[in-house]
């Protein structure tokens, strides 16, 4: 549209584009007024439609896309928050010397669900060092998660080595079996021990004794580390494996250089379901085993013979025989040393051999004078039981109760003459321990010719 123009005369015209009459009457020029103004608000309202419909295509275009229409997230309601478990597993001793006061980088408190991590351990790796996840994955190479359970884990940094330190267990031991910490160094991801450097049998000449050991076994990897053993002290343990397949493992004594334990890899797929040999010829060879590998015989009582079956009730396999025995010294059981036998019940072959055997001839006391009666030593048990745990007393039993050498000692400590003692040992319960199958047996020792009660071991 133009704007009107004044034309002399007083005779107004109208410059429109459809209307270009040189003259029209007033009654013509309201008409020509009102359309106009409708076109107006027609090519208002046109533009307005536009308009609205671009920003509508704009505001879906932009929008995420949805399966369907989008509601806001519900709220949670926020759990009250719990301590987390975390502790210092009390047998947990860092090798020194080492620098813990050192700040560690990247550290938490925040325990795993499998076990319990103290506080200070690296959880993110830094420079040169493995995360805790990592040093994880390296202990299990060594100790297989089907076999070992991680209890807890510490971390101490030094210098020269900085360790993480898992606290470990069997993940099948008898009731009572103490936990061992097996030290991973951070940077190599290799377990380390003190005493390994200085060991008198040193590793090279360990791992020839494995391998020699079964010359029938075609391994392609041994795996060979140093070990503080709770029972045995000092030990070179060895995995003789064919590509990830466990071979054999066992353990070599780091001082003698004897085989002291090992346990071949036997599947037990495609194996037929009954034994082939008889219990009493797998004992003959168990005893000769014994003897052919200890220079003779030794002084041994057998405790325990059975037949371990293999598969699944499904699919049933031949098994194993397993056979135990105590090491005796005159005449009377040593506590602690013994010997374990497995011999394969289809090939007749010696398939697991442990042996315990800690304490030197010379260490024995010569003490042998009996002056305390037995019904004296289980009373004086009793005792002391009552003083620990006084609400129990009226449930405790008396398990059995027999004179033994009490040879619990720290292993690797040199052991002096006459120091190993002739004790009652006498076993007990009460309703708090039969009630519990995780608590262990519990048990008091009692000197012979003063009465005495030297240790106790009772645990709720």
């Amino acid at each position: 549209m133009q704007d009107n123009d004044t034309i002399p005369g007083d005779a107004t015209v109208v410059m429109d584009d459809e209307f270009n009459g040189p003259y029209l009457p007033e009654r013509y020029k309201q008409k020509v007024r009102e359309k106009q103004q409708r076109r107006r608000v027609k090519k208002l309202l046109v533009a307005g439609i536009i308009i609205a419909t671009i920003i509508v295509v704009l505001v879906l275009l932009t929008r995420p896309l949805s399966n369907g229409p989008q509601s806001p997230p519900p709220v949670t309601p926020t759990p009250a928050a719990t301590a987390a478990p975390i502790a210092t597993p009390a047998s947990f001793t860092p090798p020194l010397p080492y620098d813990t006061t050192t700040p560690l980088p990247y550290v938490t408190s925040t325990p795993a669900t499998e076990y319990t991590i103290a506080p200070g351990v690296p959880v993110t790796p830094a420079a040169g060092s493995l995360s805790l996840a990592g040093a994880a994955a390296a202990l299990r190479d060594y100790y297989p998660e089907e076999d070992y359970t991680i209890r807890s884990v510490n971390y101490s940094a030094g210098i020269s080595r900085s360790l993480f330190g898992f606290e470990i267990k069997p993940a099948v031991s008898p009731v009572g079996t103490q936990e061992s910490v097996v030290f991973i160094d951070a940077a190599t991801g290799k377990p380390y021990a003190t005493g390994q450097e200085t060991a008198t049998v040193p590793a090279d000449k360990a791992k020839e004794i494995a391998t020699s050991a079964f010359p029938d076994v075609s391994a392609t990897n041994v795996k060979l580390w140093y070990y503080n053993s709770p029972d045995m002290g000092g030990v070179w343990r060895f995995i003789l494996a064919s590509g990830n397949i466990t071979l054999v493992s066992g353990s070599v004594d780091a001082t003698r250089g004897d085989l002291v334990s090992f346990t071949c890899n036997i599947p037990s797929a495609g194996r037929q379901a009954d034994p082939v040999i008889t219990q009493d010829k797998a004992e003959n060879i168990a005893s000769h085993y014994i003897s052919d590998h200890n220079g003779g015989a030794l002084p041994l009582n057998q405790t325990s013979a059975r037949y371990e079956a293999w598969g699944t009730p499904s699919v049933p396999a031949a098994g194993r025989y397993l056979f135990s025995w105590q090491r005796t010294f005159l005449d009377y059981p040593v506590d602690k040393d013994g010997i374990e036998v497995s011999v394969d019940s289809v090939t007749g072959d010696v398939i697991g051999y442990d042996k315990l055997w800690t304490t030197p001839d010379f260490a024995f006391s010569q003490t042998l004078e009996q002056a305390v009666a037995q019904r004296d030593a289980t009373f004086a048990v009793m005792q002391a039981a009552k003083n620990l745990y006084p609400e129990s007393v009226e449930s405790v039993r008396i398990l059995s109760a027999e004179i033994r050498w009490n040879n619990q000692h720290t292993p690797g400590a040199s052991q002096r003459p006459g120091s190993i003692p002739l004790e009652w040992k006498v076993l007990f319960d009460d309703a708090a321990i039969r009630a519990n199958p995780m608590l262990p047996q519990a048990f008091g020792w009692v000197d012979i010719q003063t009465g005495n009660v030297t240790a106790l071991e009772y645990r709720h």
